[in-house]
């Protein structure tokens, strides 16, 4: 009898306990059911949210200066154009209308900055070479976006016309050879030259890298730099070049790791179209300084302690005619300051930047924007002289 009465018990405990669970059970179930019932809700209200809602701009930490721009392209005048931008106003529209279409953006949180504005900050930096702190002041927008639009803007000039402004001045048949030999005969009375070769070098800040960094791009100038190396007609035109070799690297050695050695050396890239001088058939020369190795193409001066009247003359004319590189470098870098000073951007951007402002010098040339050859006033020299902190307070 007792035995069943613990059973009883214990079975009422069992079925106690499962109406307990299924209760439970079935709350859970309801609780869950509203839940997706409301997050299903909570996503259609707030899609149709976003369909019908405007965009907001996001707050800004500086203010945009949007009429420094204005002001400048509708009240200055050409020749403070030119010296602001180093490029007149038919020069920079031309430019403009080549790189618009990569200069573009298209976004939505806010609006973009201009291609004009991105081309005119991208010139003002290269050509004042002022700080980019000095231009995100002038131009209200961050120093970040200032260095970001110069590179960008510097590696689309130089993706974009390097082949149209540099590459199709190098003569790639004899016809041309034939012109730059004459231009170079005419101009500079030197027979059978194409162009002239020589090395430049761009101030840099020491690039990360310790004591070996410090060895390689410290220059015989007693600073550090990396070298451009350029080909240079008798227009003072750029044909070829490259940048980006260590201050400390010779010349010679850039040469002879560049493409071009190589295509001259081993794919007839100079025809033969040598003329005769006595006994001896004179290709088409590339001239250079005593730094260069000698080649039956590539002509360097008399290198010997003691020289004959003949030899000193020899190397007075090569000399005269080689400085049509020396003469390139110094409109280069006396158009474009930027490479005229230490720069604080990586060895990376300082190339980039180098590349255009080469696209650029022969953009001016073949538009016929002339340096100006009048000698400076003394508020012009001290203007040229002051750092850019000093330019801009004062």
């Amino acid at each position: 009898m007792r035995r069943a009465i613990i059973f009883k018990k214990i079975i009422e405990g069992n079925r106690r306990r499962r109406r307990v669970l299924e209760n439970a059970l079935h709350i859970a179930m309801s609780r869950r059911r509203a839940i997706v019932k409301l997050c299903f809700i909570s996503l259609l209200l707030l899609l149709q949210s976003r369909q019908n809602a405007t965009p907001i701009n996001r707050p800004r930490r500086l203010q945009r200066n949007s009429g420094w721009w204005d002001l400048v392209w509708n009240t200055y005048s050409e020749e403070r154009f030119v010296k602001t931008f180093r490029v007149s106003r038919r020069t920079f529209c031309y430019i403009l209308s080549r790189i618009r279409h990569v200069l573009e953006r298209k976004t939505v949180n806010e609006q973009p900055v201009s291609p004009e504005l991105r081309l005119a900050i991208c010139l003002y930096r290269l050509a004042r070479g002022d700080y980019c702190y000095t231009i995100s002041e002038l131009v209200g927008l961050g120093v970040s976006t200032v260095a970001t639009i110069v590179r960008e803007v510097s590696h689309t000039i130089v993706e974009t016309l390097w082949q149209e402004c540099v590459s199709r001045h190098l003569p790639q048949n004899q016809h041309g050879f034939e012109r730059k030999i004459l231009d170079m005969e005419e101009l500079w009375q030197f027979p059978f030259a194409w162009g002239a070769i020589d090395g430049c070098h761009i101030p840099v800040k020491c690039p990360p890298g310790g004591l070996q960094a410090c060895k390689e791009y410290h220059n015989f100038k007693n600073f550090y730099s990396i070298v451009l190396m350029a080909i240079v007609d008798s227009n003072y035109r750029f044909l070829w070049g490259s940048c980006g070799f260590p201050g400390n690297s010779h010349d010679s050695v850039i040469f002879q790791s560049t493409d071009l050695w190589t295509n001259i050396k081993e794919k007839d890239f100079i025809p033969n179209i040598g003329q005769q001088v006595g006994d001896v058939s004179v290709p088409p020369l590339l001239l250079g300084d005593s730094a260069f190795p000698f080649q039956p193409w590539l002509m360097k001066p008399y290198t010997n302690a003691v020289l004959t009247p003949e030899e000193r003359y020899f190397n007075y004319r090569l000399s005269r005619a080689r400085m049509v590189t020396e003469g390139a470098y110094g409109q280069l870098k006396g158009r474009w300051r930027v490479l005229l000073r230490k720069c604080e951007s990586s060895t990376e951007v300082i190339k980039v930047m180098t590349l255009a402002c080469v696209v650029l010098h022969n953009i001016c040339i073949d538009r016929g924007d002339t340096m100006c050859k009048q000698p400076l006033t003394h508020s012009q020299t001290r203007e040229e002289t002051e750092t850019p902190s000093e330019s801009y307070l004062r």
